[in-house]
């Protein structure tokens, strides 16, 4: 155009000028088209369920609209899916006055919350001669679907503990719970968890219903389990994996402590951070839900946080630390707890772990 324009006005021939008048024309016509298409571009999500497990395979529709009497610009679109940093890509041709469905794919690899659906649109006009890009999340009302994805519940391998100093254990040890007292003062229901040896016998033949006995001590013992959600220093996949890792052997725990009649109080190195409490392996799914979009992204000390967990919670009797730190601080911040003749249980996720198995086999953990 800029050469037929130069050639016009230095010739005065009309053949030129013709010729830059209709390349100008179907120029500002595929410019019309293509923004035409871009604010014009109508689609709708749908996910059969808005949340799923590790390991599942999740399915978004999208249903695009094209609601004009001719035909739609050729659509590039790409679609962030569960993993951020992989996209799909659709190419999207539509009649007049249709609609097409896509169905994409997606392996929920990590645990947490993820957005998904369409973000960008390369959009080229029906004579090919411009190539738009539109960023559909600068929209004002445009929004992505919201997918959950949940951390798996697995069980933990208690066996080839061992313990160091009598205090620092190494992995993760079987609960005791407390004797209490010798005289309980009521008793109640039992629930799933319960000792047996706590059963009161008489009473439940008596009644028909298994009742056990409650302590002036209670006789659940109690657990602290602390994952420290501070920046891990891993970038992209690294830290989704390493934050999946961390989560899964936090629920693994609770789900042991549940399971075993245990009290079980779940906090972060956020001190801002809810604190979650379960009481019955009915509250489990809480706490997977808690764990599921809990962040990363702390910015406390992470010594001063174990020491104040430490300090406001007195009625425990083993406390979990769920970190990758192996700095000398940490290490002088847990010995001076385990001072206190309370339990203490170590886990350092990294990297290299491979929980795939049903069974977290924390012999094969990278400990500290």
């Amino acid at each position: 155009m800029f050469l037929l324009l130069v050639a016009g006005l230095g010739t005065g021939r009309w053949e030129f000028y013709f010729l830059f008048t209709t390349l100008f024309f179907l120029t500002a016509v595929a410019l019309g088209l293509s923004l035409w298409t871009f604010y014009s571009f109508s689609c709708l999500y749908e996910l059969g369920d808005v949340s799923a497990e590790k390991g599942d395979i999740a399915t978004l529709k999208i249903h695009v609209t094209n609601n004009a009497p001719f035909p739609l610009s050729s659509i590039r679109a790409a679609v962030q899916t569960v993993l951020p940093y992989d996209t799909e890509e659709l190419i999207i041709n539509i009649p007049p006055r249709d609609m097409v469905c896509y169905e994409v794919s997606m392996t929920c690899k990590y645990r947490g919350m993820y957005e998904v659906g369409i973000t960008t649109l390369e959009v080229v006009d029906m004579f090919g001669i411009l190539h738009m890009r539109f960023d559909l999340r600068r929209l004002p009302n445009y929004r992505l679907k919201k997918l959950v994805v949940y951390p798996r519940v697995l069980q933990l391998d208690s066996t080839g503990i061992s313990a160091s100093d009598g205090t620092m254990l190494e992995g993760v040890s079987a609960q005791h719970q407390s004797d209490g007292g010798e005289e309980y003062y009521d008793t109640r229901l039992y629930r799933f968890g319960d000792a047996f040896k706590r059963i009161h016998r008489i009473l439940s033949v008596r009644k028909r219903e298994l009742h056990v006995k409650r302590y002036d001590i209670p006789m659940e013992a109690s657990a602290i389990i602390f994952i420290d959600t501070c920046e891990s220093g891993f970038e992209g996949e690294d830290a989704l994996r390493y934050n999946d890792i961390a989560c899964e052997c936090a629920v693994a725990a609770v789900n042991h402590c549940l399971l075993s009649g245990h009290i079980v109080t779940l906090v972060s190195s956020d001190e801002s951070e809810s604190i979650i409490e379960g009481k019955s392996p009915n509250d489990l799914q809480k706490i997977i839900d808690y764990l599921a979009v809990i962040e990363f992204d702390a910015q406390g000390d992470i010594n001063l946080a174990l020491r104040y967990y430490f300090e406001s919670h007195a009625n425990f009797s083993t406390f979990y630390v769920i970190t990758s730190r192996k700095d000398k601080q940490i290490s002088d911040t847990l010995s001076a707890i385990s001072q206190s003749g309370r339990q203490i249980l170590l886990f350092a996720p990294s990297l290299g772990e491979t929980l795939e198995d049903d069974k977290i086999n924390f012999a094969d953990l990278d400990l500290v």
